[in-house]
């Protein structure tokens, strides 16, 4: 195992010493309407041993504005990846029915290139995928872990949700919002988790490794999906009874949904090789509905001040020959140029 730090902003930039807050995620309350008994148990999973790439992304918005990359030796991320969320922050979304306020970052993973004798060499896809050729990386080929702590700078609690859309080496999951009506609008699911952050005060938590290998067959999933004459067919007959293609591409995506639980949606396609994540846009959401009166969210319109970190350990179990050692010059597999999203989604 081998590692890469980059920070984006000192240890001694951050603010704040209160003892971290292990809130839990909230219960979604997005609804997507699906037949009763859809959801699985509760997941379960190992930590595996410690990896590599450690990201520190901050968003230190109270400092006036969001901290700027080092350009230092030991950056391996390419482009801009500073994040902030302040007052000054414009909405992502807004259409009177909801508001939301998104702040994201790319990250990605440092994982080879391949040659074209190696992409030749991967030969058709195997039956029952939706790729253009066999995967280069496996998700048996990658062993992660998302560490986060994510902070309210506010004097009120406020609910954020965390928000990872992945990639893989064919397509980025781009999900957007659905208008179910005049009156309702509902953002898509990436794998969204919602945390309720005290007052001053932070919350922390881990994307286990089989947390990031479901993240990697939702993805897989929803791709196959699309790709299927029965999404095609959905989409012609919309206004039936039938689940149209976005209420499925929800449900498979949905955390609460697990690849091992026979749910009947997501269940059927699951490919029977999954393309490894090869990076995700990971980033904070607070939500501003027309009628809510709760006490989380934003302000008086006005995004609150909050701030992400997180670490990505990352381990090769492809033989080592998949990702890339610390300090090479060696090309990354890069960001893949197909956006991939739910038919009925709007930006």
């Amino acid at each position: 195992m081998i590692g890469y730090p980059l920070v984006l902003a000192r240890a001694s930039q951050r603010q704040g010493t209160d003892p971290i807050h292990r809130e839990g995620a909230l219960k979604m309350p997005r609804i997507f309407r699906f037949p009763a008994g859809l959801r699985p148990p509760t997941r379960g999973g190992a930590r595996p041993p410690r990896g590599w790439l450690a990201i520190s992304v901050v968003a230190w918005a109270a400092l006036g504005s969001a901290v700027a990359c080092s350009n230092g030796s030991a950056d391996q991320v390419d482009g801009p990846l500073d994040v902030g969320m302040n007052g000054t922050v414009q909405p992502s979304y807004s259409d009177g029915n909801i508001t939301l306020y998104d702040v994201y970052t790319h990250v990605e993973l440092p994982i080879r290139r391949p040659t074209q004798a190696e992409i030749q060499g991967l030969g058709a896809a195997p039956k029952g995928t939706p790729y253009p050729h066999a995967p280069y990386m496996l998700a048996g080929d990658e062993s992660l872990e998302v560490h986060f702590v994510i902070t309210n700078l506010e004097s009120t609690a406020q609910s954020v949700w965390l928000l990872v859309d992945p990639w893989n080496e064919f397509v980025r999951w781009k999900p957007g919002v659905t208008v179910v009506s005049d009156e309702e609008t509902d953002p898509n699911y990436g794998y969204d988790t919602e945390y309720l952050v005290p007052a001053n005060s932070r919350v922390e938590g881990t994307l286990l490794t089989d947390d990031m290998q479901e993240i990697a067959t939702k993805l897989a999933s929803v791709e196959n999906y699309l790709a299927s004459s029965t999404a095609m067919q959905a989409e012609a007959d919309a206004g039936d009874n039938s689940l149209d293609p976005t209420e499925v591409c929800n449900n498979i995506f949905n955390p609460q949904n697990r690849s091992n639980s026979g749910d009947l949606v997501y269940s059927p396609w699951i490919p029977p090789v999954i393309a490894g994540l090869t990076g995700f846009d990971i980033g904070l959401r607070v939500e501003d509905e027309a009628d809510s009166d709760t006490g989380g969210g934003p302000d008086g319109g006005a995004a609150p001040t909050l701030a992400l970190e997180i670490s990505v350990d990352i381990q090769d179990l492809s033989g080592g020959n998949r990702i890339v050692a610390e300090g090479s010059n060696t090309p990354l597999i890069g960001i893949p140029t197909t956006v991939l999203s739910p038919p009925a989604a709007r930006f």
